[in-house]
Formats: C-alpha cells, sequence, structure tokens
C-alpha cells in the first residue's frame, strides 16, 4: 500500500449531539470537512470508517473509500486505538499489506487545515520520529480530582507553589486535529503515542474540538470568521 493512509473514524451516534458528524458546520456536514482537507493534502488516500449509511453517501460523494466499520467498534467507550487497529486488520485482509504510516483526522476537530495535514506528514516523512500528533501551545493549569485528592498537573517548585509562566518552559495541549503514526510501531503499542515522537503545533484557533453544543457554536464562529477574511476552511 502507500506511505500513507488518511483516516477518518465517523461513527454515526454521539452522545454530545446526536448524530454529531453529520450535524451542519458552516453550510456543510462536519464529516465532509475532514474528507475535504484530506484530500486537499493529497499525501496519500483518505478512507472513512463508519457505521453510518449516511456519513457513508457523503464520502462516497467525494470519491473516497468507505470501510463499514462493526457495531462492536462503534461504541461510545472503544478507543481510537481499537478502531485504528481493527483498520490495520482490514487493510492486510483486503490488500494483503499495510501501510507504512496511519494518520488520523477526526471529524470533531475541523478548524486543520490541508496545509496542516502537509506540514505535519513532511516532518513524519524524515524518519527521525515514530509519532507526530498535533497540540496548541497552553500556558494554563489543569486541575486533576485523583479519588477526593485535587492536584495541580502545571511544574511547580512544591506542591500548590506554583512557578511562574517563565519559569515552566513550554508546554501544549493537544487539539485532535492530527495524529500520525508508524503502522508497524502502531501493531507493538497499541498506541497512537510512540516514542520518539514530535508534538505539531498548530495556532492557538484550532484548539477546540467538537463534543457538545458550546463547542460546535464557537467553532461555527471561528469558520465564519476566517472566511469572511478569505479562508475556504480547507486550504486557506
Amino acid at each position: 500500500m502507500g506511505d500513507c493512509i488518511c483516516l477518518i473514524p465517523a461513527r454515526g451516534g454521539s452522545k454530545g449531539i446526536p448524530a454529531k458528524n453529520l450535524h451542519t458546520l458552516a453550510s456543510s456536514p462536519l464529516v465532509s470537512w475532514a474528507i475535504r482537507q484530506g484530500l486537499a493534502a493529497d499525501i496519500g488516500p483518505v478512507i472513512v470508517v463508519t457505521d453510518s449509511p449516511e456519513i457513508a453517501q457523503i464520502a462516497e460523494g467525494w470519491g473516497v473509500t468507505v470501510y463499514d466499520e462493526p457495531a462492536e467498534i462503534a461504541d461510545d467507550f472503544v478507543s481510537m486505538e481499537a478502531v485504528m487497529s481493527w483498520f490495520v486488520g482490514q487493510c492486510r485482509e483486503r490488500a494483503g499489506s499495510v501501510p507504512d504510516w496511519l494518520m488520523v483526522l477526526q471529524p470533531t476537530s475541523p478548524l486543520r487545515l490541508s496545509s496542516h495535514i502537509r506540514e505535519a506528514w513532511v516532518v513524519a516523512k524524515t524518519a527521525a520520529f515514530d509519532s507526530v500528533f498535533s497540540a496548541v501551545r497552553s500556558a494554563h493549569c489543569a486541575w486533576r480530582l485523583q479519588g477526593t485528592i485535587l492536584s495541580a498537573e502545571w511544574p511547580q517548585k512544591e506542591r500548590f507553589k506554583r512557578m511562574r509562566r517563565q519559569e515552566a518552559g513550554q508546554q501544549w495541549t493537544e487539539n485532535g486535529a492530527i495524529y500520525t503514526v508508524k503502522t508497524e510501531r502502531f501493531l507493538v503499542t497499541e498506541s497512537r503515542f510512540c516514542p520518539p515522537m514530535y508534538v505539531y503545533e498548530m495556532p492557538l484557533w484550532t484548539s477546540y474540538e467538537i463534543d457538545g453544543p458550546e463547542e460546535l457554536a464557537i467553532v461555527e464562529l471561528i469558520m465564519r470568521a476566517r472566511m469572511q477574511l478569505g479562508s475556504d476552511g480547507v486550504k486557506t
């Protein structure tokens, strides 16, 4: 198979927004943005994995291959890695081989552009890293509840004595837009994060992932504002 396949996992169900991947965003179904961005990047075949006939119809309308997702991996509780593993198995079964690289483009992160996909792929092709994932620069402290203990996930001199942001060094937050991994390493680790890793930094305005109505409204505003400035939401 080719060097890289762009995999778009797009199941039909969703708890936060019913049929989220079919929801209209800036006049197009959400899933279509990922498809168009993947096609415009032109780094390899774009394949949609879905359990939804409606999503399959949209994908086929763009001329991309659709893999019918079985019910057991189209559940809320199934990990991305489980979907990736199933897909790699399908590649081997259908084509007798697997791609060198697998790039996952989640439909719920539609603010990425084809140029971002190509830039991440340029890094991957250097073979200096086994996985490349997208993120945005972060300067905020995250808090985690571990049982009944509240702990800060931020570099600290000692407990509850915060470092200044300038002292803390670089920190990123994933934006869910691009995950690229060497297939052979993924099969060994069963993880999309395989050291050595590279953080592909994207602009802050790409930070939103659509989980519920609030994020959908914010992303709609960002996308339409950028379109007013000349962006088409795919290449610019």
